[in-house]
């Protein structure tokens, strides 16, 4: 089996069925979906039948931290796996028929175990590409601004059974309780790995009311900032130093006036 992807879904059936399409239309033979669901309302018996899909329905184990309930399905997506490569998507987005395709090339062609596509992002009113920040690159702007990579999402993810095994038993997810797994599994990955940025339209991220990270994302907002420290200090555990940057002191300053 070359690829396994673990699709994660929380009341999400609205868009689920249209994710899943978008897996079984893939351009490539060697892969299984695998489905784990914290829904209210399951839907098991809607997806039996797919011979390729495995579904799995459990309890929300972490109700007051989202993110860390999503990175408890995925762990558990994981174990039931049985693909060589783990691609990750979020239950309200889309792959690009080609995904797998463009993926098992790089893999199989190269040494790299970890790849972000960058996706395109889309609603019912628009669709719009995504961009690399290739300023993210800048050795002054890395060693006095910000020093981790750009992050485009779960669903853009891609990675090798190794990897995601090493991050779980290493990289302690499970502590850092505001962070998403792909800030995590990047930053991870970013220190030990060759990390590619595969500027190709191969995933789609879905827009609405209720992404997962729209709590974290206003700047002027607490939670926004509590976030970004606990990030910075990820990354400090995961280099085993700390990196004093301006990005560091801005931090720290405003969480302490919050």
């Amino acid at each position: 089996m070359d690829f396994s992807i673990i699709i994660n879904t929380h009341d999400q059936s609205k868009f689920l069925n249209e994710c899943i399409k978008s897996c079984l239309n893939q351009n490539y033979s060697s892969y299984e979906i695998i489905v784990v669901d914290t829904s209210k309302r399951p839907s098991k018996d809607k997806y039996k039948n797919i011979k390729k899909l495995k579904y799995f329905h459990i309890k929300e184990k972490y109700k007051r931290f989202p993110v860390l309930n999503q990175m408890h399905q995925i762990q558990y997506g994981f174990f039931k796996s049985k693909g060589n490569y783990i691609c990750l998507l979020d239950g309200d987005d889309k792959f690009s028929n080609l995904k797998l395709n463009n993926l098992s090339k790089i893999f199989y062609q190269t040494k790299n175990k970890i790849i972000q596509d960058v996706p395109s992002f889309f609603s019912n009113n628009f669709k719009k590409k995504g961009k690399i920040k290739f300023y993210k690159n800048n050795i002054f702007f890395k060693k006095i601004l910000i020093s981790w990579p750009q992050i485009f999402g779960t669903s853009a993810i891609s990675c090798s059974r190794e990897i995601l095994d090493k991050f779980f038993k290493e990289g302690k997810p499970f502590c850092w309780k505001f962070l998403a797994i792909d800030i995590k599994l990047i930053l991870f990955a970013y220190t030990q790995f060759d990390l590619i940025s595969l500027q190709k339209e191969l995933t789609m991220k879905r827009i609405h009311n209720n992404n997962l990270d729209k709590t974290f994302s206003r700047l002027i907002s607490t939670a926004f900032w509590k976030r970004r420290k606990m990030q910075i200090e990820y990354e400090f555990f995961l280099k085993k130093k700390n990196d004093f940057n301006l990005d560091y002191i801005l931090t720290k300053i405003v969480n302490v006036i919050l």
